[in-house]
C-alpha cells in the first residue's frame, strides 16, 4: 500500500484548507460524552492530567481543561499547532510540535490519554499506544476513536465496486482526504491487548454519519447499524493494569 513520505505531505497545511469555518468554535458540550465516561472509568478528582494525541485545532483540550483536568497536548502540524494557540490561548509550553514517535514526557504522568481520530492516520498504530501506555499512570484510561473495520456502508460500497468490476474499495484511502491506513475492529484491540497488557474498559460504535445513498433511506441504514454493530466509528477505552 503506498504512503506518504511524510505525514506533513497531508497536514503541513493550513487548517482552513482542511476544516469547514464553522468547526474552528469550541461548543460547550464539546467532547462530552467521552469526558463524562473517562470520568466515571477514572474516579475523577480536578486536577487529574490529560494527553490529547493529534490535538489538532485544541479544541479537545480546551473541553478537557473546562471539566477540571489538567491537560497537555501533541499536534505534529505546525500550521495546526500555531492555530490551536492563536485561536484558544493553549500555553506553548503545554502543547509540542511533535510526532507520537518522538514526544517525551515523564512515565506514568498522565490519568487518561486520548487519541480522537488519530490512530488511522499513523503508520504504527500498536507502537502508538504503547507509547502512550508507558506515559499512563497504573489504573488510568486511554480513549480512542477509529474507523470500525465492520463498517455496513463501505461493505455494501465494496460491493457495489466488485460488480462494476474493479478492483475499487472503499475503506481505505492513504494518498488522499481522509488518508486513512488503517481500520479497527473490537478484536484487534483484544489481541494487541494480550501484548500490551491493557484490559477494554468500555466500548461501543457510533453510526456517524450516512452520505452516498438517497436520504428515506437514512432511516433504515442507520437501524441496521445502530442493530448490528456496523457504524463507521469504534470508541474503546482502555485501561493499564493497576
Amino acid at each position: 500500500m503506498p504512503i506518504p513520505a511524510s505525514i506533513h505531505d497531508h497536514y503541513g497545511i493550513p487548517p482552513e484548507t482542511y476544516w469547514r469555518d464553522h468547526y474552528f468554535a469550541v461548543e460547550p458540550d464539546y467532547f462530552g460524552i467521552q469526558i463524562d465516561t473517562a470520568k466515571r472509568l477514572l474516579d475523577f478528582t480536578p486536577g487529574m492530567k490529560a494527553l490529547d494525541i493529534g490535538a489538532g485545532l485544541g479544541k479537545t483540550m480546551v473541553a478537557l481543561d473546562r471539566a477540571g483536568f489538567a491537560t497537555w497536548g501533541i499536534e505534529p502540524s505546525v500550521p495546526f499547532r500555531n492555530k490551536a494557540l492563536e485561536m484558544n490561548g493553549i500555553s506553548a509550553e503545554r502543547l509540542q510540535n511533535a510526532k507520537v514517535e518522538e514526544a517525551i514526557f515523564e512515565e506514568r504522568f498522565f490519568d487518561f490519554i486520548t487519541f480522537g481520530a488519530v490512530l488511522e492516520h499513523l503508520y504504527d498504530p500498536a507502537e502508538s499506544i504503547e507509547s502512550a501506555m508507558r506515559w499512563l499512570r497504573p489504573g488510568g484510561i486511554i480513549q480512542i476513536e477509529v474507523p470500525s473495520s465492520g463498517h455496513f456502508m463501505a461493505k455494501l460500497f465494496n460491493l457495489y465496486f466488485m460488480m462494476r468490476g474493479t478492483n475499487y474499495v472503499t475503506n481505505l484511502s492513504p494518498m488522499h482526504a481522509p488518508f486513512h491506513l488503517y481500520e479497527f475492529s473490537l478484536e484487534s484491540f483484544r489481541r494487541h491487548a494480550t501484548t500490551a497488557g491493557y484490559s477494554i474498559a468500555h466500548s461501543y460504535f457510533d453510526v456517524a454519519s450516512i452520505h452516498q445513498i438517497p436520504r428515506f433511506l437514512h432511516p433504515l441504514a442507520r437501524a441496521w447499524m445502530k442493530r448490528n454493530d456496523s457504524g463507521m466509528q469504534l470508541t474503546v477505552y482502555l485501561r493499564k493494569p493497576g
